[in-house]
């Protein structure tokens, strides 16, 4: 079906003013964790940075994505009692009602998400900017991803009833039963989004094109993303009963609390993925990132000034030829070292 303009109540208008009390952002503290990473380019040494940001309300669902085109996400929310996306830094864009289920990602290919919305009622996409269509049913889980590796979210929904995968504009895929959380991502670096499911029942990852791995337990909730930089997905679980966060081959670590949503992004405009929650209780965004240390400056040479072509430094001590490896160097003003006895202007002639 063609894209047709939005229409039937979804008022697209950008509000001048943002409507959302958003207090001024808490500054990052730096935790005293420093660790080594790990990267095609070598180890370079990092601290963990922390960062708990007020933004939301009880009731709104978290929507954090790359709305700006600079490579990190911007901390955002969608309200379904007045149908208002909130984006910290942004502005605030009236796009939708309640019950609708935000599914914000690059539909263009232009490098940052558009705000888009599934409507279960009537199987109907709305694409901010682009049209509307449909494509899916109530019921039916909605899965927006790069699927065919042409650099811009397809449409797509799982039907948990058939374990059947629609992606618009291909065929139907059959991968996965009722009960499985669907969690596309790019698993094998080949630049699109393989179909995956993750089954609580038998806590296993079944990846299309890969092994069946068994990771986490019942009640995790399923967080893949590319954590380490290496261009694909790894396989990570989120614990709400601990707060830990759980990434295959590495240690867990503990970053929220039961009631939290995960919200894991690049938030750091890096390479790799941050520990976030979100926690409806107080509205509050908890970042966890790790920046590179900066080493010092080198020392500048102590280098003593009579000797223009080497770096010997000034005494004390008082060094001989015998000390040093140098032989045949050029030698003006007061040769500290007396290395040219013969004042010929060479120190140490060999």
């Amino acid at each position: 079906m063609r894209y047709r303009p939005v229409a039937f109540g979804l008022a697209v208008a950008a509000l001048a003013a943002v409507s959302l009390t958003t207090p001024a952002q808490a500054k990052p503290a730096a935790s005293s964790t420093t660790m080594a990473n790990t990267t095609s380019a070598g180890t370079t040494a990092t601290r963990v940075v922390t960062a708990a940001i007020p933004f939301g309300q009880n009731g709104d669902i978290p929507v954090a994505r790359n709305y700006s085109g600079d490579s990190r996400y911007e901390i955002a929310v969608f309200r379904p009692s007045n149908g208002t996306w909130y984006i910290r830094g942004v502005g605030a864009y009236k796009f939708g009602q309640n019950g609708d289920i935000p599914v914000p990602a690059d539909f263009t290919g232009d490098g940052r998400a558009e705000l888009a919305l599934f409507r279960p009622s009537n199987g109907y996409w709305y694409v901010r900017g682009v049209g509307q269509f449909t494509w899916g049913q109530a019921g039916d889980v909605p899965v927006p991803a790069n699927y065919i590796g042409d650099s811009r979210a397809e449409a797509a929904v799982f039907r948990p009833s058939t374990g059947k995968w629609w992606i618009r504009g291909t065929a139907a895929i059959a991968w996965g039963r009722s009960g499985d959380i669907p969690v596309p991502a790019d698993y094998l670096g080949d630049s699109h989004a393989d179909l995956g499911v993750f089954r609580p029942a038998t806590a296993q990852w079944w990846v299309r094109g890969a092994a069946t791995i068994a990771w986490g337990v019942n009640g995790d909730i399923p967080v893949p993303a590319n954590w380490v930089g290496t261009a694909k997905a790894d396989l990570a679980i989120f614990r709400p009963s601990t707060g830990a966060w759980n990434l295959r081959g590495t240690s867990p670590v503990t970053w929220g609390t039961n009631g939290d949503r995960p919200q894991p992004g690049n938030y750091a405009g890096d390479t790799g993925t941050d520990q976030v929650v979100w926690r409806p209780s107080n509205g509050t965004w908890y970042l966890r990132y790790r920046v590179p240390i900066t080493p010092p400056p080198p020392p500048p040479p102590n280098c003593d000034p009579s000797y223009p072509t080497v770096c010997i430094p000034p005494p004390p001590p008082d060094l001989n030829c015998g000390d040093i490896t140098y032989r045949n160097f050029k030698v003006i003003g007061t040769d500290p070292h007396h290395f040219d006895s013969d004042h010929d202007g060479i120190g140490c002639e060999s």
